[in-house]
């Protein structure tokens, strides 16, 4: 479990990767408006998967040894 959990927060900076790249080219190509960069969606989305990963990733053990404490 903890190597999908890396793997999600790779693709997570992945994601945010992308969304810097596409902001930048949307503003080299048009002058600025909000439609014409794409939105910050990507970045958030980036974000938000490599925060949740990492916690995950993190701190898998503690929530497995929870559980076989617990039977």
């Amino acid at each position: 479990m903890r190597a999908l959990f890396g793997l999600l927060a790779l693709l997570g900076l992945a994601g945010i990767v992308f969304g810097i790249i596409i902001m930048i080219q949307g503003a080299r190509s048009q002058s600025f408006s909000y439609e014409n960069y794409g939105g910050p969606g990507p970045i958030i989305g980036g974000l938000l998967l490599t925060a949740v990963s990492l916690y995950l990733f993190l701190n898998w053990p503690r929530f497995t040894s929870r559980e076989v404490h617990r039977q």
